[in-house]
Parts: structure tokens; sequence; C-alpha cells
């Protein structure tokens, strides 16, 4: 097994965003048994459907997992669409814009998909397993 640690820090000055300064500091450790390793591919479908890039399947994993997400493009209107194959509708749970990133945890038992405003673009991701 692995930890795997992630942490986020958000900060803004005193009546720049709030009438306070804004100084949050937070992380979370993961154990880790199984992982899809760390990977890069291009997006080039540009709506959701079969041509949509499939970043996780639905129970590859049996317990929670954890994804990492990045927009690799530099271009900030160039968006990232991740969405859950599994649902009626195609809900859209992340939209990241060129640059930005995410890590979160989700159900094992959903399909991450991607499309993007902009063919292509390069989406970098991981997914950690917790089954033990």
């Amino acid at each position: 097994m692995a930890t795997v640690t992630a942490g986020i820090t958000l900060s803004s000055s005193e009546g720049d965003l709030t009438s306070n300064v804004l100084a949050l500091s937070d992380s979370t450790s993961v154990t880790a048994g199984e992982t899809t390793g760390l990977a890069r591919t291009k997006v080039t479908a540009t709506s959701a459907g079969s041509s949509a890039t499939t970043l996780y399947t639905a129970d590859d994993y049996a317990a929670i997992c954890y994804v990492y997400i990045k927009n690799m493009d530099t271009t900030s209107t160039d968006y990232l669409y991740i969405y859950d194959d599994t649902t009626t509708g195609d809900p859209v749970i992340l939209k990241l814009a060129g640059g930005d990133w995410a890590f979160m945890p989700t159900n094992a038992d959903k399909t991450l998909r991607a499309y993007a405003t902009t063919n292509p673009t390069t989406v970098e991701f991981i997914v950690f397993g917790t089954d033990q």
C-alpha cells in the first residue's frame, strides 16, 4: 500500500475577496492499493458520447477512488468537461478551464469521461484505488 497526500491552500488579502483575510489550508492522505498510473492523452470529442475520452471505467476498483485531473491547455477559455457517463443525461461534474486541475473522491461505480471545447485538448490524470 502507498500513501498519497494531496493538499490545497486558498488565500486572499483583506478586502480582496472578503472583508477579512482568507487563509485556508487543508490536506488529506489516501492509502492507495492500486493506481491507473499517471497518463496524458488528447481529448478530441467536443460533446458527450461514444467518442469522448474515458478516464475511469465503473467498477475498475471496488471501493472509493480518488481522481486527479488537469486540463493541460494554456488558454483559459478552452474548457475540459468531465461527466458521469453512467447516469442518464451525462451530467457534467467538473468544468476545468485551461490550466485548472482537480483532486476528488468519487464512487467507484461511475464511469468518468471527458470532452473539450477545443480539439485536441490534452488531459493529465491518475486514479488512485483504495481497494485493500
